[in-house]
């Protein structure tokens, strides 16, 4: 029961009488000298139909004065609607000892003083008025333990609507106080403090007077704070300290720093100018910011550093400044140095360890490894950083260590290949995909190995099987020779003496492969080339391109780092909508890697005159060029000579992302083949049937190791009515009931696993 349910069967068991010996009062009434229980009124009008007020005339509450409450009372007015109860009179303001003094009565109540001798009155066995404190804590109230000093009595008036839905079980635990009281108004005073910090003049205005009064008076007792005498500032100054109970206000602020984003600068402004070494400093944003900066400053100065020197310093740094990843700072996106430093720490660690070996192939295993993390430490370095100040900084670190690591890389396979040859030399080697039906390929434009493995990652996240493998792409590693060597219509195609664009031509007719003669191919050998929303017919074969990876590279250079989850989600749903529409399995092939260096791969000249064709990373040359520049044979055609720049360099100036060289990165590829979840079909008891005492039982996905038991208690054995059960035969079961007296008792039939474990039930009644 409720303090307001309490308080209604109070006042409705005024009227209770010995109707042999009593006549039933005509009215309860109930004073109200300091209108204590005033603002309950809406609420007990809302319970109390038959309840009237003495007061200026409002029809809709009830109100009146007292020639109309006499009317009211005596059932003469349509409005007196309460049947057979007896009215309750409330007297806000007025005393019992008022109505009692006839000749003193003011002469507007008069007319109602000659109810006291035909109604009753609720009050205080003593005659006193029954006060919101008198009510709680009296025997013949609520028997209450309440504490009756000022603070106490001022929290209980002001919670008082609060207070009436309070289930009395709950207030009996204790003594109740002024923080009880004002709890009922701030429940919770945490949320209520970081409310307050995040909108002072705002918050104090929408919760003007006992709401106010209590907040304050809450903050008093439990932080020792006073709101209206000390302001935000200093509330500000207390939450950074996070002593005693301002801790708990400090973690609530952690764990979602979002929902309050004024407090930083609240913070910034009550921060001590030098925190002692006792202070926490990772409460204070202006810790952090300087943190930032010194770590900015000092990521700038590696540029002067040599490699060794730099992953040193970079180890030394996350000793330093890793920590303040925990910070509250860094969630609110304020120390993306800070973050990007563990990936440069993951980068450091990777480059320490040359990608080596006596063949390519030696190499190839080193790389898909474990070398591919450095890639893809590059990447998320940069991702984490956007203000060109933060950009130059994670930049110079970069440059210092990755930079000739790739570069030395790059070189070693280049002299490998000079010395063994390149192992996808020419279209004779080729295997180009053979898939199978319920097969879709989907062809990712420049998905490099690192990017891959980050894809395969998100698509076992969603539960998906992913097998991994690699190949070697054909040179120059361009879309134009490498995209039709991966393709399933490979075997159509082959070269020209004309290379200069680097693409292949049709075996038919010697045409160039276009985009439309490329559809043709896929058409002719009875493959669907879908759309990207497009899924097919999963009986047949298909062909099918997602991403962008290649053509925001080429256009943005280092920003692709910020678009690469992007083009991962996308592929990972193009996958998943492909599988879930019924294909078997999807491969996910691309044409090329590529290299990524902020600010620019080094220069190589290389005369323009001698090439028919000069990429970044490649050039076609003219029959008549020589050149000490290294030479490979174009993939589709021997005839064809395609000049590669030595190590990462380009034949352009300030390129930050290029492929069409020999590297791991641009020449090593991936394969993923996805499949997808396998559905366990869940055994059920799909339908039974009793005849007489026999239940005729089946069972749904079940398997022969299985069997059927009838019993009394579902889990346990020594409860079996039928024998201990029977095993499965062509997902059907008898059970037989021996004992007759069971007739008509409820029993479970339960689908036991070999191990006797229940796996499904249902309930029954025995002969049904």
């Amino acid at each position: 029961m409720t303090v307001l349910e309490a308080l209604i069967q109070a006042l409705n068991g005024m009227s209770t009488h010995n109707p042999n010996a009593e006549a039933s009062p005509a009215v309860v009434l109930w004073t109200d000298e300091k209108k204590q229980w005033e603002k309950l009124m809406p609420r007990l009008r809302s319970q109390l139909p038959h309840l009237l007020t003495f007061g200026p005339y409002n029809s809709e509450t009830k109100t009146g004065p007292a020639i109309w409450l006499k009317c009211m009372i005596a059932g003469t007015l349509p409005e007196a609607d309460w049947a057979a109860a007896v009215p309750i009179l409330y007297l806000p303001g007025i005393s019992r000892q008022q109505l009692r003094a006839v000749e003193n009565c003011p002469w507007e109540l008069q007319p109602l003083a000659e109810l006291q001798y035909r109604g009753v009155f609720w009050s205080q066995p003593n005659s006193r008025d029954w006060t919101i404190l008198a009510f709680l804590k009296s025997k013949e109230g609520l028997g209450l333990d309440v504490a009756q000093d000022q603070a106490t009595l001022k929290a209980m008036q002001g919670a008082l609507n609060l207070l009436a839905e309070a289930p009395i079980s709950a207030l009996q635990r204790k003594k109740l106080e002024a923080e009880d009281f004002n709890q009922l108004l701030t429940p919770d005073p945490v949320r209520d403090v970081l409310l307050w910090l995040n909108d002072p003049d705002s918050i104090k205005s929408s919760w003007a007077g006992e709401r106010w009064n209590a907040f304050c008076s809450v903050c008093q007792a439990k932080y020792t704070f006073n709101p209206d005498q000390e302001g935000a500032i200093t509330g500000a100054e207390k939450l950074g300290n996070r002593e005693e109970n301002w801790n708990a206000v400090w973690d609530r602020f952690a764990e979602a720093p979002g929902a309050y984003r004024s407090i930083p600068n609240l913070l910034k402004q009550a921060a001590p100018a030098t925190p002692n070494m006792f202070t926490d400093r990772s409460t204070w944003p202006n810790v952090n910011e300087g943190a930032e900066a010194d770590l900015r400053q000092r990521l700038l100065n590696l540029k002067q550093s040599t490699a060794p020197e730099a992953i040193e310093q970079l180890r030394h740094l996350e000793a330093e400044h890793g920590p303040r990843r925990a910070w509250v700072w860094a969630e609110l996106g304020e120390a993306p140095l800070a973050k990007a430093l563990e990936h440069l720490i993951t980068l450091a660690n990777g480059v320490e360890t040359s990608l080596g070996g006596h063949t390519p192939q030696a190499m190839v295993e080193q790389y898909i490894g474990s070398g591919w993390q450095a890639d893809a430490a590059v990447l998320k370095a940069i991702a984490c950083v956007e203000r060109d100040s933060d950009c130059r900084a994670v930049f110079s670190a970069i440059r210092t260590i990755y930079q000739p690591w790739l570069e030395q890389t790059a070189e070693h396979l280049q002299n490998l290949i000079r010395e063994q040859s390149y192992p996808l030399g020419s279209a004779a080697a080729l295997q180009a995909p053979n898939p199978s039906k319920g097969e879709c390929l989907l062809f990712a434009d420049g998905l490099r190995f690192d990017i891959a493995q980050m894809l395969k990652q998100e698509l076992e996240e969603q539960g998906l099987t992913v097998a991994e493998d690699w190949q070697w792409v054909p040179l120059p590693t361009v879309t134009a020779t490498s995209k039709p060597a991966v393709s399933p219509v490979a075997h159509l195609i082959h070269g020209s003496a004309d290379g200069s664009n680097f693409r292949p031509t049709l075996k038919e007719d010697s045409k160039d492969l276009t985009t439309d003669r490329f559809a043709k191919l896929l058409e002719s050998q009875e493959i669907q080339q879908l759309k990207s929303n497009d899924t097919g017919d999963p009986k047949g074969i298909a062909w099918t391109e997602s991403g962008e990876l290649d053509k925001y590279g080429h256009s943005n250079g280092f920003k692709l780092a910020y678009e690469v989850q992007r083009q991962i989600r996308s592929l990972s749903i193009q996958i998943q909508d492909l599988l879930d529409a019924g294909w078997q399995k999807v491969q996910v092939i691309t044409d090329h890697g590529w290299l990524l260096m902020p600010e620019g791969l080094p220069k190589q000249d290389f005369p323009g005159h001698l090439a028919e064709t000069r990429w970044g990373r490649c050039a076609a040359l003219k029959e008549t060029s020589a050149t000490d520049i290294d030479t490979q044979p174009w993939f589709w055609s021997g005839d064809v000579r395609i000049a590669l720049p030595t190590g990462i360099r380009c034949f352009r100036a300030g390129l930050e992302y290029a492929h069409g060289g020999i590297s791991l990165q641009e020449c090593v590829t991936p394969v993923l083949t996805v499949t997808g979840q396998t559905v366990v079909q869940m055994s059920n008891i799909s339908e039974f049937k009793w005849l007489g005492l026999r239940c005729r039982v089946t069972v749904e996905n079940g398997s022969p190791d299985m069997t059927v038991d009838m019993r009394t208690k579902p889990a346990d054995a020594s409860t079996s009515l039928a024998a201990g059960g029977k095993p499965i035969s062509g997902g059907k079961a008898s059970l037989a009931i021996a004992d007759d007296s069971t007739e008509g008792d409820p029993a479970v039939i339960v689908l036991l696993d070999a191990q006797g474990n229940v796996v499904a039930k249902q309930v029954t009644m025995i002969g049904g």
